[in-house]
């Protein structure tokens, strides 16, 4: 901590006292030897994995809720499938959502771990399938802010089953939680981070956590959890934005389905879960909507017999705890992560080899054009995080905008080419080509328009509105990410373009932007497909 550029920008040293008069009123109330070693368990090693915390019957009856979910509104995109819980009421009206990824007794440990109450931030579910493939999603990374801690939750289990996982698995680094990410300070007193000092994707920056990993061990061997071939659903609390992990995507095994809760103090930021009904308990309430320490607690309480229960489980010897030991990645399936790990990103490949037949044409379909940008949205962006943490107001968009649904990006591809099929020449001619200028200048004018006074406030309809509420907020952080850019890193621009190629042609329809807004957004989709026409070659 003493080697932190700015250690009062980081909220979870700023409050040592109330971190612990609050840590003392909830063990006061949950006083149990067993808490003890779970929640030291958590602190040293970053993470606890439970299985069989919920009766089989409860899980399954949640399980085929949210098959059935993500059959109708799963976004299947072209590395999974993704929904937000939140647009989902019978997800939200399911008893077993709720016990699946915030029991009571992974609360407690999390809010005693966080040194304060908690809320929940974000609600999601995945279906992942089997395939080689490191992309930045699924690389080493952390998540969030340096500037706060956040917790999750993930569940996962095998897709269609009440089976644990059998593939695709959580993995992470334990010990890295210990550890802070370091910040940057301008001459101004500014002080900020981004995103690429979060993802760990080549074998230097993979040595580095090893190295770092390995200051906590009196073992020579680096130790990596791979938390697969279990029975049961798989419960795994963690550090998320201080524990290196990952999601180890290979070809082996079975899909995997996922639910995952992100967990913030009540009073380390401003995100909020967006679900007003949520939950039928005054402690589930609380983690949708936050509320008071008091309140916090009495919740807690009423939830003892609940948490009780889990505990003695756990003190009778109960196979309740993951034993972490049993799943370390050692000899052969080690050296095939580290190898795979240090290869580095792999997302051209998969997407050349499953878009050969397109790669070959210079003349995009709508529908080829939607794959490809499907494609392109999981790929580098480097967006800044802020001490102040402003960046929360665009987090919404840039996960919405990345996990939209083929035909939800198809209808803004057909918009933009009906406006102007008639001239599609002189609209490129008027794009300002693959240049990192180009995107700026279109970015800049677009965030002005965006600022201007009188400009309309978002209308989306059914769709996210909390998303829309923050496309501003995004594109602004977007003309940031597109001043990084380097015109050797021509990943990075062909994502940059392909947010700003959707996010601009939401703005127009949703805020009211006029002719403006929709020349903007006609020019940077003609602009992304430019540079994927002269990308064809190197991908084919």
């Amino acid at each position: 901590m003493d080697r932190l550029a700015s250690p009062q920008s980081y909220r979870q040293l700023a409050r040592p006292a109330a971190d612990v008069h609050f840590r003392e009123a909830l063990a006061d109330l949950v006083g149990r030897e067993t808490f003890d070693s779970l929640h030291r368990a958590l602190a040293t090693e970053g993470a606890v994995s439970l299985t069989g915390l919920l009766p089989p019957g409860l899980f399954d009856e949640f399980r085929q809720t949210y098959d059935a979910e993500m059959r109708a509104k799963g976004s299947r995109g072209s590395l999974h499938s993704y929904l937000n819980i939140v647009s989902s009421a019978p997800l939200l009206e399911s008893p077993g959502l709720w016990e699946t990824v915030a029991h009571p007794l992974q609360v407690v440990l999390i809010a005693y771990a966080l040194g304060g109450p908690v809320k929940i931030v974000d609600l999601r579910a995945k279906d992942t399938y089997p395939v080689d493939v490191v992309a930045r999603d699924n690389t080493l990374h952390l998540d969030n802010s340096p500037f706060l801690d956040e917790y999750k939750v993930v569940v996962t289990w095998t897709l269609g089953s009440a089976r644990g996982p059998s593939g695709q698995g959580l993995t992470y680094v334990p010990h890295t939680n210990r550890l802070f990410r370091q910040c940057f300070v301008e001459p101004d007193g500014r002080v900020w981070s981004d995103e690429d000092a979060c993802i760990f994707p080549s074998k230097e920056r993979v040595d580095e956590v090893l190295l770092a990993q390995a200051g906590f061990l009196d073992t020579p061997d680096p130790l990596v959890v791979h938390l697969t071939d279990l029975d049961l659903p798989c419960h795994t609390m963690f550090a998320a934005s201080r524990l290196v992990h990952h999601r180890y995507r290979t070809s082996a095994g079975a899909p995997r389905s996922a639910v995952m809760a992100s967990f913030h103090r009540t009073d380390d930021s401003d995100e909020r879960l967006g679900a007003v009904e949520a939950g039928s308990s005054s402690l589930q309430q609380f983690l949708a909507v936050g509320g008071s320490e008091e309140q916090f607690l009495a919740a807690v309480r009423q939830e003892m017999p609940a948490i009780e229960a889990a505990l003695e489980r756990v003190a009778n010897g109960s196979r309740l705890i993951v034993d972490s030991r049993q799943h370390l990645l050692t000899g052969q399936a080690f050296e095939a992560w580290y190898a795979r790990q240090c290869a580095g990103v792999t997302l051209n490949n998969l997407r050349a080899r499953r878009l050969e037949n397109t790669a070959a044409r210079h003349e995009l379909s709508v529908e080829q054009l939607v794959q490809r940008l499907q494609y392109d949205l999981q790929g580098p962006l480097n967006m800044p995080f802020y001490a102040d943490m402003r960046e929360t107001r665009r987090k919404r968009a840039r996960i919405w905008l990345r996990e939209m649904p083929p035909e939800a990006v198809q209808e803004v591809v057909e918009s933009a080419y009906a406006r102007s099929m008639d001239n599609v020449g002189t609209a490129l001619a008027a794009s300002p080509g693959g240049s990192i200028a180009g995107l700026c200048s279109l970015l800049l004018d677009l965030h002005l328009l965006l600022s201007r006074p009188g400009t309309g406030t978002g209308d989306a309809g059914s769709a996210d509105g909390l998303a829309v509420d923050s496309l501003p907020s995004f594109i602004g952080d977007l003309k940031v990410t597109a001043s990084w850019l380097d015109d050797s890193d021509t990943d990075s621009l062909i994502t940059a373009t392909a947010f700003a190629a959707l996010g601009s042609a939401l703005c127009a329809k949703w805020f009211g932007l006029g002719a403006e807004g929709e020349v903007i957004a006609r020019r940077l989709l003609y602009t992304y497909r430019a540079l994927v026409d002269e990308t064809a070659e190197t991908v084919s």
